[in-house]
Order: structure tokens, then C-alpha cells, then sequence
């Protein structure tokens, strides 16, 4: 969420608008809104309805999370752009300013592959190892 605050501005100066959805909490989504200083909105969505109608809903990590995604809506309500991406390799924000940019004309967009630090591969491996003992003592 780091790439698209940095990016904000250029966002609204292409004539769009950004919005982050989470499944946390409202008090924990508007800690970590404030904590990363985004200035843009995190809508709640605690009861996973619209991760899970919109196909970017992951059930397998951390209890049910949303996967990284990037949507741009046209002013008819129509998708016009739809990344589902990974977490290795996402779509960067000025890629989707260039597509907001040109979205007439728009090639398709380049994805950044993203490299974990130490500390978050490790606790991925713990998220990783959390889920196999959950898995076989209900199993």
C-alpha cells in the first residue's frame, strides 16, 4: 500500500479516485491506515462478502484474507482494468497511472516481482507451519 500512497497524487491527477479493501476491523484498518500514512480510504469488509464475490478472497492464510488486487472502475460501473495478483508478483502503482493515463490504448500492464525481506519469509514460514498443525489436528 506503500507503492500507491507514494503514487497518490499522480492517481488523482489521472482523474481517479483509490480506495484499499480489508477484511481487519475498522479500528485496525484505520491504525494501520494512520501507522503507513495512506490518504486514501480502507473499507472493511469483516464479513468477506465482497473479497470473496469479487474472487480475490484467500481462505488459506491467516484465518481469510484478501489477495493483492488492483480494480479500476470506470464511471459507468464497468471494469476497465482487473490485476489479481500474487504476493511475488504484483502490479506496480505508476503502471496503473500509465493505464489510467492511456486507458483507451493500454498495453497490457507489467507486474514487479516482489522479493520478501528475511523477516517476512520467516514469518510466512510460521504462518505456513500454523496452518499444517491446525490442519492435522483437525484432520
Amino acid at each position: 500500500m506503500a507503492d500507491f500512497r507514494n503514487h497518490y497524487e499522480e492517481i488523482r491527477a489521472a482523474g481517479a479516485d483509490l480506495v484499499a479493501i480489508s477484511v481487519d476491523t475498522p479500528e485496525a484498518s484505520e491504525a494501520l491506515r494512520r501507522q503507513e500514512g495512506l490518504p486514501f480510504a480502507l473499507l472493511c469488509d469483516t464479513q468477506k462478502q465482497v473479497v470473496k464475490a469479487w474472487g480475490i478472497y484467500n481462505a488459506g492464510e491467516k484465518g481469510g484474507i484478501a489477495k493483492p488486487a488492483a480494480f479500476i472502475i470506470g464511471r459507468d460501473l464497468v471494469a476497465r482494468f482487473v490485476s489479481l495478483d500474487s504476493v511475488a508478483a504484483r502490479v506496480p502503482a505508476p503502471e496503473i497511472v500509465r493505464i489510467l493515463q492511456s486507458l483507451e490504448t493500454a498495453a497490457p500492464a507489467r507486474r514487479r516481482v516482489y522479493i520478501p525481506t528475511f523477516a517476512q519469509f520467516v514469518k510466512g514460514l510460521g504462518n505456513l507451519f500454523k496452518m499444517h498443525r491446525r490442519s492435522r489436528r483437525a484432520g
